[in-house]
């Protein structure tokens, strides 16, 4: 009898920061102690009960960035699936051209203005980041 493990499904939100002046995004490196740590991807992370994807980008970037971000400043502009190992991750995107407080590495990652071109950016991406950065080009 042949037994298929069902893949874990990572429901999160991942906040694509622009800088409405240059145009660049802001990539956060992965942690060490974390799943892919030292790959490089957008600010985020996962849903908590009760939160929609707004309150979770929300307290999500307050806690890793110690920035706050109104509501009404944030837009979906999609959502992204990809199977990674240990998971199946369910992102929405999130676009955020304004937020208060000064940006800091709270979790002691890496933080770094990108263009979208992801051949000129800091490597490696995951997988998703990559396909983000496709689509933002379109």
């Amino acid at each position: 009898m042949k037994v298929h493990q069902v893949s874990a499904v990572i429901n999160a939100c991942l906040g694509i920061i622009r800088n409405p002046a240059t145009q660049q995004v802001l990539l956060a490196s992965r942690p060490a102690g974390k799943v892919l740590a030292g790959y490089w991807e957008f600010p985020g992370g996962k849903l908590e009960a009760g939160e929609n994807v707004f309150q979770a980008l929300q307290r999500e970037l307050s806690e890793e960035l110690g920035i706050w971000v109104e509501l009404a400043a944030m837009t979906q502009i999609g959502d992204l699936e990809h199977q990674y190992p240990h998971g199946l991750a369910k992102l929405a995107l999130i676009v955020i051209e304004s937020w208060s407080g000064e940006l800091t590495a709270c979790e002691g990652q890496e933080l770094y203005w990108s263009t979208l071109d992801p051949k000129t950016t800091v490597a490696p991406l995951l997988p998703t980041t990559a396909k983000i950065f496709e689509l933002l080009t379109q």
